[in-house]
C-alpha cells in the first residue's frame, strides 16, 4: 500500500488541516494530493512518536489551516474540537465527517463510501458523493461545501440535521451488515465446505450488479417467493447462531412476515 506523507505538496494555497491519522484521513489525504490540493496532519499518535517533533502542538502542526478537517471517530469529536480550541484554533472552521450525527462548533460532511486498508484508484474518489449538513446555520450546504472545497468535483447532497441518524443507519446496514454477512458466508464456505473464494467471486458480484440495475426486482430465493417449508428449515439450520436473528429480521423487512 502506498503510504502518504505527513505533509501534502507545497502550493501557495493554503492548507487544509487534518486532526487524525486513520483510514478515512488516508484516503482522503490521498485524494487531496492526487489533486494537488496541500494539507498538514496533526494527530495525537503522530505527537507522541519517539521520532515526532518535541512539543508539536496542533497550532503549531496546523499553522495556516483556516480548515480543519476531523477525521476522528464521532465520540472523539467533541473532545477533540475542546483540545483545538484551548489549544488556539477557536477562529478555524472545522468540518467533521460524521453520518450520523451533528456537533456544536463544527459543520458536516459524510463522504458515503467503504474505505479499506487500501489506497483506491486517484479517479474513483471523485464520483464519491458527500452528503453535506442542513440546517438554520447552514440553508445552502451545497453552496458551503463547493465554497470550502472549490477543487472536489464530488458529487454533493443535502442531510438534514434531523435526518442525519436514520440516513446514517441505512448507510450502516447496507454497508456494515452486508460487510459481516459475506464475512460469514466466505468463512463457513472455506472451512465447512472447502470451497475458496475465488470460486465464489461471480455471486456477490452478480448480487451488486442485480441491485445497481433495479433495486426492486434484485431479491430472489425462498424469502422473495414466500416459499414457507424452505425458510422454516432455514431457520431450523440457523438456530443457535446470531444470524437467525438476522435472518428473522431479513423475513420482516422483505414483507414478507407471512412466511
Amino acid at each position: 500500500m502506498r503510504q502518504v506523507p505527513q505533509d501534502g505538496m507545497a502550493s501557495a494555497q493554503a492548507p487544509f488541516g487534518f486532526v487524525g491519522d486513520g483510514r478515512l484521513s488516508r484516503h482522503w489525504r490521498h485524494y487531496f494530493s492526487s489533486l494537488g490540493i496541500p494539507w498538514k496532519l496533526w494527530s495525537r499518535r503522530l505527537a507522541a512518536a519517539a521520532d515526532a517533533t518535541a512539543g508539536m502542538s496542533p497550532a503549531q502542526a496546523l499553522a495556516g489551516c483556516d480548515v480543519v478537517l476531523l477525521a476522528v471517530s464521532d465520540d472523539a469529536i467533541e473532545p477533540v474540537l475542546e483540545r483545538l480550541s484551548a489549544a488556539g484554533l477557536r477562529d478555524r472552521i472545522f468540518v467533521h465527517f460524521s453520518g450520523g450525527r451533528s456537533f456544536a462548533g463544527a459543520w458536516g460532511a459524510h463522504p458515503l463510501m467503504s474505505f479499506g486498508a487500501g489506497l483506491y484508484a486517484t479517479e474513483f474518489y471523485r464520483d464519491i458523493p458527500v452528503f453535506v449538513e442542513e440546517s438554520a446555520a447552514w440553508p445552502d450546504p451545497v453552496a458551503r461545501f463547493r465554497a470550502l472545497f472549490p477543487q472536489l468535483p464530488n458529487p454533493c447532497f443535502r442531510l438534514r440535521v434531523e435526518d442525519k441518524a436514520f440516513y446514517h443507519a441505512l448507510c450502516s446496514l447496507a454497508g456494515g451488515l452486508t460487510a459481516v454477512l459475506w464475512r460469514e458466508f466466505f468463512a463457513a464456505m472455506a472451512t465447512r465446505f472447502d470451497v475458496p473464494r475465488a470460486a465464489l467471486a461471480s455471486y456477490p458480484r452478480r448480487i451488486v450488479e442485480n441491485v445497481l440495475e433495479s433495486a426492486d426486482g434484485a431479491l430472489t430465493g425462498p424469502v422473495a417467493r414466500g416459499d414457507t417449508g424452505t425458510i422454516r428449515a432455514h431457520l431450523e439450520a440457523l438456530d443457535g447462531s446470531p444470524l437467525a436473528a438476522v435472518y428473522e429480521s431479513f423475513i420482516a423487512a422483505a414483507g414478507r412476515e407471512r412466511a
